[in-house]
């Protein structure tokens, strides 16, 4: 099993490595949050103090960019259909799909954001609170976003529809993640709580959902 984990994994990343689709994630984040400086003024942008707000709202859009090819070519070049056939653990595929788009949605704008934070609003006491939340929430967006990508295989309104669905689930994770990064106290972080315990929930109960849907639309 772990085996057949690494190979399918190690095939996902490497395709998304060499897809120009992946790092244009990485891309349209850095774009969304160099558009918001312009937008407000660079002096009105330091005194409203909105970079953390910024970096929510473009690691949103970033990870939806993302979600839409999270199924899409294995569905359309028949790799679903050939792991159903050959009997491959759906959801073994599932939590190596999951984990290669994260690495490549998530992983990248962790590492990203505090540095963002810290250019376009000096050093910041948030930081570190940002680092933790966006840890915990970047999984969870992949994870919500996974059983949705699967219902909306073979749709003619993919992009569209994926956005509107997606997004009223991921706004409680966003709302839970910038609380929790403006906490200007050292107190237990009560959303901290909440997103891990979202988390916790979120591993075990999305990929299942998926794997189902996916049975569903391939049979």
């Amino acid at each position: 099993m772990n085996n057949l984990f690494y190979i399918i994994l190690k095939k996902d990343f490497k395709d998304n490595l060499l897809s120009n689709k992946a790092w244009f994630t990485i891309s349209f984040f850095l774009l969304c949050l160099i558009i918001f400086p312009l937008a407000f003024g660079s002096s009105q942008y330091l005194e409203l103090n909105v970079s953390i707000s910024a970096i929510w709202i473009s690691t949103l859009f970033a990870n939806l960019i993302a979600l839409d090819h999270m199924y899409k070519e294995d569905y359309n070049d028949g790799t679903l259909l050939y792991y159903i056939v050959n009997k491959v653990p759906l959801v073994i595929v599932v939590y190596a799909k999951c984990l290669s788009h994260w690495l490549f949605s998530g992983l990248p704008i962790i590492l990203i954001a505090p540095l963002c934070s810290y250019i376009f609003s000096g050093y910041n006491e948030n930081n570190l609170n940002l680092f933790i939340s966006l840890i915990l929430a970047t999984p969870i967006f992949t994870l919500i976003g996974s059983p949705i990508a699967a219902l909306m295989l073979g749709s003619s309104l993919r992009g569209a529809a994926l956005t509107f669905i997606t997004l009223p689930f991921y706004l409680p994770i966003i709302i839970f993640g910038v609380m929790g990064t403006n906490i200007n106290n050292s107190n237990i972080n009560a959303e901290f709580y909440l997103l891990l315990a979202i988390l916790s929930i979120g591993i075990i109960f999305f990929p299942m959902i998926t794997v189902k849907i996916l049975k569903n639309i391939i049979n």
